[in-house]
């Protein structure tokens, strides 16, 4: 019988002991490299009505009791609002929410007003708080969430360090904003009030290249997450973030942007114009009592030159005050679209103004008068006394004629400046957006000359660092 070499034996546990802690410290560590977070999107907001579809199988769950309600392929399922909760139409009524979760690789269709929707992860279909209509909320990691965003928000034909740099900005903004509709059960909306997103619908392979590429990359600021805040042109400058949301923030800082002149974006110079009449029913309908808008005039400006403040003049010499931005919005960001810009009254030469002008050309040639010549020539004697009282009686003609004058000079004068009244409002600007943080055609004029999305990430956020959350 061989004789066991104890030492040798302890050596063999102990390197099976050490590859074993080694095995299981790695395979921690992977699967937490793997972890993302797991948001709750916003996608469609009090609606009536909403039928929920699959490309594949799904089952749907009452959440509060957990119980499997339907398991389901090809078909539409209606779910509507009830006065107990949810109804599932042929199915039943339920008091919590529903969760519709695919089996393997279907994508679940959510179906609003005939259009078709899909989506990856799970959806909830939840009552809102006053219980009279539905919000539906798609339940997703971060990451595939990002495919559905990338093409809403730029172009993947763009270049990839673009793409790259509008990924870590895009995850960044999501991570940072976690919180922003918690108290309205989700985290984010699907809307330009959070980020564009457009689910599976929206998905590019570019896009979905870039996000991979960038998987877990965020950037921070004093090692917490940055609200990665971005705009589609700077105009030329972009702007410090309290001239436009009143709060300072060290890496949203004002910085030169001249890249958007090398690929010329398609609103970087814009005009529109509105009437007064539309400007004041804006403006009223917003809660701003106003009859009239004689002027607008620019009270504050930044120093990249976007006005920051407004007066609104009436004609009864009132005068409101709003914040260019919250102007913007009220007119519509896709209309003005910065804050960039100049204001002209445009004016008008109306029939009136003209009947003016004529009836001035008339009078002129009726108060031509006589000349004492003329006067003379008519009657070939004349005596001393005759001629003193002709000579007088001019006189008064005369200055009767310039009293006249002179009232119907302030008159004219009154009339025009009442015709003159500006008719509508033109405003003519330069950018397109906020212009805070990344300029996405700044972005896009960077890489063609040769910036990597650190470089354009590193510009326009100042003093962050890109580190791998996960």
């Amino acid at each position: 019988m061989r004789k066991i070499d104890r030492g040798k034996t302890k050596k063999i546990f102990l390197f099976l002991g050490i590859c074993i802690f080694l095995l299981l410290v790695f395979s921690n560590s992977m699967l937490a490299a793997e972890k993302q977070p797991i948001l709750r999107v916003g996608i469609f907001l009090n609606q009536d009505e909403v039928n929920i579809s699959g490309d594949g199988p799904f089952k749907i769950y009452n959440l509060k009791t957990k119980g499997l309600i339907s398991e389901e392929k090809n078909k539409i399922i209606k779910i509507l609002p009830h006065k107990k909760g949810i109804e599932v139409l042929g199915i039943g009524v339920y008091s919590g929410l529903l969760n519709i979760v695919p089996v393997g690789d279907t994508k679940i269709i959510v179906i609003i007003k005939g259009q078709k929707y899909r989506y990856r992860g799970n959806i909830e279909v939840v009552i809102n708080k006053d219980y009279k209509k539905l919000d539906v909320i798609n339940v997703i990691g971060i990451e595939e969430y990002l495919y559905g965003v990338m093409k809403k928000e730029i172009s993947p034909r763009w270049p990839i360090e673009v793409l790259k740099a509008q990924a870590i900005a895009a995850r960044t903004f999501a991570i940072f904003n976690m919180n922003k509709y918690i108290d309205k059960g989700y985290n984010i909306c699907a809307s330009t009030n959070s980020q564009a997103y457009g689910g599976v619908n929206h998905e590019d392979p570019l896009t979905n290249r870039a996000v991979d590429e960038t998987r877990g990359l965020i950037m921070v600021y004093k090692g917490e997450p940055i609200n990665a805040v971005y705009h589609s042109d700077s105009g030329g400058y972009t702007e410090d973030s309290e001239n436009v949301w009143g709060e300072y923030v060290p890496y949203l800082r004002s910085v030169e942007s001249k890249y958007e002149e090398i690929v010329s974006p398609p609103h970087h110079n814009w005009i529109y114009s509105i009437t007064k009449e539309e400007l004041v029913d804006k403006l009223n309908k917003q809660g701003y009592k106003i009859n009239s808008v004689l002027s607008i005039e620019p009270v504050e400006k930044t120093k990249t030159g976007r006005v920051s403040k407004l007066a609104f003049i009436s004609e009864s010499n009132e005068v409101i005050h709003i914040k260019a931005n919250d102007f913007r919005k009220l007119i519509g960001p896709d209309l003005i679209r910065s804050t960039l810009f100049k204001i002209n009254p445009t004016r008008e030469e109306s029939n009136d103004l003209k009947n003016v002008e004529n009836k001035e050309v008339i009078k002129e040639k009726q108060i031509q008068k006589e000349s004492i010549k003329e006067i003379l020539e008519q009657k070939k004697e004349w005596t001393i006394n005759e001629l003193i009282e002709l000579m007088k009686k001019r006189r008064e003609e005369e200055k009767k004629e310039k009293e006249q004058e002179k009232e119907q000079e302030i008159t004219t004068v009154e009339t025009v400046k009442t015709l003159y009244v500006p008719l509508s409002f033109l405003f003519s600007g330069s950018g397109n957006g906020h212009g805070v943080g990344m300029s996405q055609w700044g972005a896009y004029g960077m890489a063609l000359q040769g910036y990597k999305y650190q470089d354009i990430l590193k510009y326009y956020y100042q003093g962050i660092n890109i580190i791998k959350k996960y």
